[in-house]
């Protein structure tokens, strides 16, 4: 959001109709003459204040969130949308809850990376496994033509039909090769989370 010369945005938008008044203490109120409410909150934040904890930069605080000092206290927060104040930082708190979603979102994506690899160990399994039988097919049907044959009388709907095998062995290793990159790309995200 763009900011103007002065670092507030708010302050240069006119109040609505509800305007502002300073309470005994001296601070700011705002008064809503439609519905009789008073609020801490200014009305021009909700245009130019983050909503929420997520959508603030740096150390700034969303939308009825504000910083106050007091001699004795010294530095607290007030929400005023819940009715809350607290000493605890809640740009910390924020922080804190981020890393651990982070941290959650970290061992699902372990865990999904883990049944990928075992996906790829599988089919490269199958493939070689095809391609042994592929093997052992073509030295059977070299060293016996009777045994060619007899099993060419039903290769053509049967397990040992060369093309139907070799067919499956073009599949076989496509699939591995698109599994190895989806892999390759789980990794390097993994890796990044880690960091």
């Amino acid at each position: 959001m763009p900011r103007l010369s002065s670092g507030r945005l708010g302050e240069e938008l006119p109040l609505p109709a509800a305007g502002g008044s300073p309470g005994l203490d001296g601070r700011l109120f705002f008064i809503d003459h439609n519905t009789r409410q008073t609020s801490w909150i200014d009305p021009r934040d909700r245009i130019t204040k983050p909503l929420t904890f997520a959508d603030c930069v740096g150390d700034e605080l969303p939308l009825g969130w504000e910083e106050v000092y007091d001699q004795q206290v010294g530095v607290y927060y007030i929400d005023h949308i819940n009715k809350l104040t607290q000493i605890e930082n809640p740009r910390t708190q924020w922080r804190q809850e981020q890393e651990r979603m982070l941290k959650e979102y970290l061992v699902v994506a372990q865990e999904a990376l883990e049944a990928k690899k075992e996906m790829f160990l599988i089919k490269q399994q199958r493939l070689e496994l095809l391609q042994q039988e592929m093997l052992l097919f073509s030295q059977i049907s070299e060293d016996s033509s009777s045994l060619h044959s007899a099993l060419s009388g039903s290769s053509s709907s049967g397990k040992y039909d060369p093309e139907q095998m070799k067919v499956e062995l073009c599949r076989l290793k496509q699939e591995l090769a698109q599994v190895k990159q989806e892999l390759q790309y789980k990794e390097m995200g993994v890796e990044t989370l880690q960091e």
